[in-house]
């Protein structure tokens, strides 16, 4: 039996009962049912039991029912149920007083009613409970089995098994991240305690109920783990059988997906064929020949590239670029528009559809430095290689895919001569420097010194205002972004900024003046680089 006091005090002819005290203690649970009138009826009690009485070891002393209710707290009884009219007229004040402070349940059972009568309807009242509860879980396993027969992938899997269960849901990937959670059971405060944990079922405590933590595997491969959330402190065995079965259908949809995408044979014969067209073997015809016969179709619209690295040694953990290219495929969480991913020799080569047509760019920073935050801070902490991501222009067709791939490789390659630290960073930023990386050294020199050369001279102040130059060259010319970036007020920028046009003999306001600025701190950066190397 497993009926709170407040559930069996619901049931006929127990609903008949009066409650004199310790309602605050009406959530505690009942296993079972016993009638004792022995004096050391305490020693007898079991944990979660519910007693019932005449009250004849009760009768001749207050002290001593005032004791029994504390022996039977400490037992963990559930309730005392009184039966008036033969030993006591009416359970004494004294007695209800202290009910209250232990918060114990103390019933008057209604004297017209057995005590065999009120144990037959509990006993009933739980088979008729448990069977519905069976029969619950059974047309649940129906459904699961039915889910798990569908065709084909599902694209919102884990909303579909939550309908199923009908329970709230929450997945974990392998690395700790939050796949999938409906409801408020998102990132709450204590959901990941103890992380990582084991790969065993367990049960934890949650609210008012259970949290179910299932692990989801495949073979050897582990995808992470199932969170099924209850609002039953208790389950029997069944729910849980159930809650494993539907961590095993995940674990085949996950691992379908994922295998549907990237299976290793056809993996390997797309990175090959995909190299050969990057590298200018084969054209992008043949390219698009080639995934239509494996079911994919590249490039239909406009489009954009990312390549993921891992810096500053690109592979020193194939490990994560695995873990980073499967959560790219089936993670809902990363579909930011509709996208193909393949491992090149330089990372994980990602084509992004870019809606209506539209630059999807500074989307791509924001939308990949958010979802990989955790692995990135993860990785910054351990001093160990981190996900880098470099993106390309928009390209309207697939013959200038490999063009697309040339930018991402060429906006790393700058980056990382310059000495950039952004996780994520588009080739338009870096374009200018692309365009200029072969001007001589010397030409570079001769015209940045012209051109700055008022704030070129020794001083604090023109060192300050250099680098206010800098940042506001580097933002756009957006004072607010400058004034960030420089940790001061944006009236101390635009008061510099008045300086410096005055120095410079420059008008801001001027495409013109603001792009030979573009090119001289373009220039410092290719100086200053090669002056590391000479120094290195």
């Amino acid at each position: 039996m497993r009926l709170t006091v407040k559930e069996a005090l619901s049931i006929y002819p127990l609903s008949e009962a009066k409650l004199v005290a310790g309602a605050e203690g009406t959530s505690r649970m009942m296993k079972s049912v016993n009638v004792m009138d022995a004096p050391d009826i305490a020693d007898w009690i079991k944990n979660g039991e519910m007693l019932f009485t005449t009250g004849f070891i009760l009768k001749d002393s207050q002290e001593a029912a005032m004791r029994l209710l504390q022996r039977l707290d400490e037992r963990g009884c559930a309730g005392l149920g009184v039966k008036l009219g033969r030993f006591w007229q009416q359970i004494p004040e004294p007695v209800i007083e202290e009910a209250d402070r232990l918060k114990f349940p103390l019933l008057e059972l209604p004297f017209q009613f057995t005590f065999s009568d009120q144990m037959d309807a509990l006993f009933r009242a739980e088979y008729d409970r448990s069977t519905k509860a069976l029969q619950s879980i059974v047309e649940k396993q129906k459904r699961l089995m039915q889910f798990a027969l569908r065709k084909g992938t599902d694209p919102n899997v884990f909303a579909g098994l939550s309908e199923v269960l009908g329970c709230r849901l929450a997945v974990i990937g392998s690395r700790g991240h939050v796949l999938f959670a409906n409801g408020d059971e998102g990132p709450q405060p204590g959901l990941m305690q103890g992380w990582p944990w084991k790969p065993v079922y367990s049960k934890t405590k949650w609210r008012a109920g259970l949290c179910h933590r299932v692990p989801i595997r495949q073979q050897d491969e582990e995808y992470g783990f199932l969170l099924v959330f209850t609002a039953s402190p208790h389950s029997p065995r069944s729910e849980e059988g159930l809650y494993q079965q539907a961590a095993e259908v995940l674990a085949y949809y996950m691992d379908l997906t994922y295998r549907e995408h990237i299976h290793p044979t056809v993996q390997d014969e797309m990175k090959a064929v995909m190299m050969q067209y990057l590298n200018g073997k084969i054209s992008s015809s043949d390219l698009a020949g080639f995934a239509a016969g494996k079911g994919m179709s590249l490039a239909d619209e406009s489009y954009q590239c990312v390549l993921t690295t891992l810096e500053p040694t690109a592979f020193s953990s194939q490990k994560l670029l695995k873990q980073l290219h499967r959560e790219l495929q089936y993670n809902p969480l990363m579909q930011l528009s509709s996208a193909h991913h393949f491992h090149v020799d330089q990372g994980i080569l990602s084509i992004y559809s870019c809606p209506a047509g539209k630059d999807s760019g500074e989307r791509l920073v924001k939308f990949l430095t958010s979802r990989f935050s955790d692995v990135i801070e993860g990785q910054r902490a351990k001093r160990e290689p981190e996900p880098r991501f470099w993106i390309s222009k928009m390209k309207p067709g697939l013959s200038q895919l490999r063009e697309a791939y040339q930018e991402c490789l060429e906006t790393r390659k700058l980056a990382i001569r310059f000495g950039m630290v952004d996780t994520a960073l588009q080739f338009d930023t870096l374009e200018f420097a692309y365009v200029y990386q072969h001007v001589p050294a010397e030409v570079m020199s001769n015209y940045c010194d012209k051109l700055l050369e008022p704030l070129l001279r020794d001083g604090e102040a023109n060192h300050m205002l250099m680098l206010t130059l800098e940042a506001f060259i580097e933002h756009d010319g957006l004072i607010n972004e400058a004034a960030k970036r420089l940790f001061v007020h944006r009236n101390t920028v635009t008061y510099r900024m008045d300086k410096i046009a005055s120095l410079l003999q420059m008008d801001f306001k001027k495409n013109n003046d603001l792009l030979k600025l573009k090119m001289a701190f373009t220039f410092r950066k290719f100086l200053q680089s090669a002056d590391q190397k000479r120094t290195e």
